[in-house]
């Protein structure tokens, strides 16, 4: 059984590759986004504090759906802005069964990262309850856009080691500043190889 982690900053485009690596490798995408887009939308959240925990809760039911798909011998795709902090708790998983596990680590400029970020939630480009702070769902008349200031990318970001994660697994790091750049072959190429071993 394979798993591949997806990891790195923010708007570094590790979803749209994720997808692409499911199809070519033909296994599931696990993805903290979705589980969070669904709790936004069944929960909502009044306050930032709440939004915060509505993420811790949703990387528990990530790593929680990893294991049982772990215990039931199924290869994915497992991505996340993983914090630094979380190394452990990740190795703890890996460290109970059988897997070949490589990290694909996205990383790059953090200043092109972040206006990606601001572009993206700025354009609507996905579910609102990412762009908003302090509420959601949004009340008539609300703004339904909200620009992140680089230093609050670092704060949330940045700061919390989301550019350092490392599980202890062999890894493969991409420079996805530029991310039209990034070659999907060779990188299914070395994932291959290195889930091989």
């Amino acid at each position: 059984m394979k798993l591949i982690l997806i990891a790195g900053m923010p708007a570094s485009g590790k979803s749209t590759v994720a997808q692409k690596l499911s199809r070519r490798f033909g296994i599931p995408v696990l993805e903290k986004d979705a589980i969070k887009e669904e709790l936004f939308d069944t929960l909502g959240f009044s306050d930032y504090s709440q939004k915060r925990a509505l993420d811790v809760a949703a990387t528990a039911v990530l790593l929680r759906m990893a294991d049982s798909l772990l215990a039931g011998g199924t290869s994915f795709i497992l991505v996340n802005n993983f914090r630094a902090d979380a190394a452990d708790e990740v190795k703890g998983l890996l460290n109970k069964y059988d897997v070949r596990c490589v990290t694909v680590f996205f990383r790059g400029d953090g200043d092109v990262f972040y206006k990606r970020y601001a572009k993206r939630d700025q354009n609507k480009a996905r579910h609102m309850g990412h762009a908003l702070q302090t509420h959601y769902p949004p009340r008539e008349g609300d703004p339904t856009t909200y620009t992140m200031t680089r230093k609050e990318f670092a704060e949330k970001f940045e700061d919390l080691g989301m550019d350092r994660f490392d599980a202890g697994t062999p890894r493969i790091e991409i420079d996805a500043t530029y991310p039209e750049t990034i070659d999907l072959d060779a990188l299914a190429a070395e994932i291959e190889e290195k889930t091989a071993q």
